[in-house]
């Protein structure tokens, strides 16, 4: 288990609370026109996992990239822009559709309780990355 967010039902906790909306690493993998500076911060998020990873060994660093996630942050928006985003993401994902909060904390868990991962980005996006 990792010793920052705990054991599983607190990692699905923090990650429902903290990393909701995130859209953290998917525009690093496969950027759209027009978020050059974007993309390149994304990439930086993940090079950061990969090289602290190798400075902290034996502890286990890696990544996730969530896709467009229905959470509180999303909810806190105009229905009108959310539901756009919602279908112009679901169009653009092999799965059709928006991910939910608990969906990246089961990956977030995942990753937790593989001990033999390290420096590794989950890519939890509903198959955006693949198109």
């Amino acid at each position: 288990m990792a010793p920052v967010l705990g054991r599983a039902p607190c990692a699905r906790q923090a990650v429902a609370e903290r990393f909701g909306g995130a859209d953290v690493g998917r525009r690093g993998a496969r950027p759209l026109p027009g978020v050059a500076s974007y993309a390149a911060c994304n990439s930086a998020i993940e090079g950061l996992g990969r090289a602290l990873a190798i400075d902290l060994a034996p502890r286990r660093v890696n990544t996730v990239s969530p896709g467009t996630i229905d959470s509180p942050l999303w909810r806190g928006r105009p229905a009108a822009a959310r539901e756009a985003a919602y279908a112009g993401f679901a169009a653009i994902s092999t799965l059709g559709r928006v991910g939910t909060v608990e969906e990246v904390a089961d990956a977030v868990v995942f990753l937790m309780g593989n001990g033999f991962m390290s420096g590794t980005t989950l890519f939890a996006d509903g198959g955006y990355t693949l198109r």
